[in-house]
Order: C-alpha cells, then sequence, then structure tokens
C-alpha cells in the first residue's frame, strides 16, 4: 500500500514539474527577434506609438491576486505590464524570471482608482494607498504575449 501511495505522489511531482515546464508561454506567441533596450523603451515611447516591440527583463512582481499584471525591470527601468484585452494571465506572484515580453509601450494616466488598486494588489499599505490623491503619470506596456526565459 505505501508503495502504491509513493508511486502516486512521484507520478503527481512529476506531472507538475513537466507542466511548468510545458508552460512558460502565455498569450500570442512572441514573434519578433529583434529586442529593444526596455531603458530606451520607457524614454521615448512616443517613438515605438502603435508598434508593437519586445523586451527582455527581470519579473519583480506580479499580481497575487489573479497573475493579471507584473512588473520588469532592467537594470534602473522598470515597468508594469498588463495584458492585451486582459486575455491572459501569468502565474500568480511571479517573481525573479526572465521573461520576453512582446506588446505596446505607450504614456498612461492611472485613475486615482486604477493607481490604488494596482498598489493594494501588491501588498501596498492602507497608508500608501491613501497616499495616492491624483492621477498618476506614467508609463505601461501591454503585452500580447509573454515567454517565460529558462532558470539559469
Amino acid at each position: 500500500m505505501r508503495f502504491i501511495a509513493l508511486i502516486a505522489v512521484f507520478s503527481f511531482v512529476s506531472s507538475a514539474r513537466a507542466d511548468d515546464k510545458a508552460k512558460s508561454a502565455y498569450g500570442a506567441p512572441v514573434t519578433l527577434t529583434e529586442t529593444t533596450p526596455l531603458a530606451d523603451a520607457l524614454a521615448k515611447p512616443e517613438s515605438f506609438t502603435g508598434k508593437e516591440i519586445v523586451v527582455e527583463a527581470i519579473v519583480t512582481k506580479s499580481c497575487k491576486k489573479k497573475g493579471c499584471w507584473m512588473i520588469l525591470k532592467n537594470g534602473d527601468s522598470e515597468v508594469r505590464v498588463t495584458f492585451k484585452d486582459y486575455g491572459f494571465f501569468v502565474p500568480k506572484g511571479l517573481t525573479d524570471r526572465r521573461a520576453r515580453v512582446q506588446g505596446v509601450v505607450a504614456r498612461q494616466t492611472l485613475s486615482i482608482k486604477d493607481a490604488r488598486h494596482f498598489l493594494k494588489d501588491e501588498g501596498a499599505s492602507k497608508d500608501e494607498i491613501k497616499k495616492i490623491t491624483a492621477p498618476v503619470e506614467t508609463v505601461s506596456f501591454v503585452a500580447s504575449g509573454v515567454t517565460l526565459l529558462p532558470k539559469s
């Protein structure tokens, strides 16, 4: 009986690892091959208006509730990534993974409600959330596809 239970546990763990390896792409396939430096995209988002680009960076935070956004960072450059048409999500609480992300970058004004919502999803304190009293100017990245790169 213990042997059967041991086999069942081993099979479950093996299939979970296979699923993790198999599920590294989200949304549409990342098809562009030329990578745009994240710093360039954030410094002059107007230069990329209406153009899909690919950036590669480390995921430093992601939505812990649904996986409906993530923060990418490369050096001093950091951007919040949301997903086109709310059509896909990444794993909840995803961090410390390198990702190739294809999508569009644009200047955006977050409403007070949305800025507070993002802070709440990040686990910010109520005091920190209350400090948002005006719309927030930011640069956003709306991804059509995400590929998580293998861990080194």
